[in-house]
């Protein structure tokens, strides 16, 4: 079923409507091969571009779609997002049928990458109480060469000087171009803030961190700077499992043993 271009972007958590309309009025979006106008029918099985990017138009979440992946540009503030009060100011994001959105371990102002947004309270507060023992993984632009002899001060410090906060899995190297070369970081438990330090002391200052994982939860290529997605039923049970809790009625509970 068609609907008019700025319409259906927003529900599909795209962007808001103004920014869509700019988004139209500067030439940066296009539907099948030509600049999109105004309030142009459209539908999900349209080829839509924005900067030249398919957009991935999932269906718009369910009221009180539990859970968001969302890709935060860098510098972009998430308010509450120390203490988890409040909805996130993140004008991008889905109604959520009156409830708030809760941001879960949160990343820096100036980092981006992939944030995970619950509207249960509760489970988002039991995965920050976990956040040591969440998988995640990021990309880790640095100023250097990233060669052999590189690699092995890294491994080297992992072991007599591994970042605090957390554990380091694996460093790999990721290319790159320039002065600048892309390391990818498994980890668990780990922020920017705690890369940034170990880094730093192999000579490699980072210039840029995005993550591309948290806990079950991967940022797929398709989800573009400024767009979400709902949580699948996989990643949140993945959530649920990780933080000891079982849902029911919309609320999270603590698992009792036995059960």
């Amino acid at each position: 079923m068609a609907e008019r271009i700025q319409k259906l972007l927003a529900d599909r958590g795209i962007g808001s409507r103004r920014q869509v309309e700019a988004w139209i009025a500067a030439g940066r979006v296009l539907v099948g091969g030509r600049v999109a106008t105004p309030g142009q029918p459209v539908s999900d099985e349209d080829d839509i571009r924005l900067d030249g990017r398919r957009l991935r138009l999932r269906r718009r979440p369910e009221r009180g779609s539990p859970g968001l992946a969302y890709h935060r540009p860098p510098r972009e503030q998430v308010r509450g997002a120390a203490t988890g009060e409040g909805r996130a100011s993140i004008e991008r994001l889905p109604v959520s049928a009156g409830r708030r959105w809760v941001p879960v371990r949160p990343l820096g102002s100036g980092d981006g990458g992939l944030e995970l947004f619950l509207t249960d309270g509760t489970l988002a507060a039991a995965l920050m109480r976990h956040g040591r023992e969440l998988p995640c993984a990021y990309g880790v632009r640095v100023q250097g060469e990233v060669d052999e002899a590189a690699m092995a001060r890294l491994r080297q410090l992992a072991t007599s000087q591994p970042p605090e906060g957390g554990t380091l899995d694996a460093i790999e190297a990721a290319g790159g171009e320039g002065t600048n070369r892309w390391l990818q970081v498994s980890c668990h438990g780990l922020r920017p803030r705690d890369l940034r330090p170990f880094f730093e002391r192999a000579g490699l200052p980072v210039n840029r961190i995005l993550r591309t994982r948290l806990g079950p939860v991967l940022m797929d290529r398709g989800l573009a700077r400024g767009m979400s997605r709902p949580l699948t039923e996989e990643e949140l049970a993945g959530l649920q499992a990780a933080a000891g809790t079982v849902t029911g009625r919309g609320v999270s509970a603590r698992r009792k043993p036995g059960r």
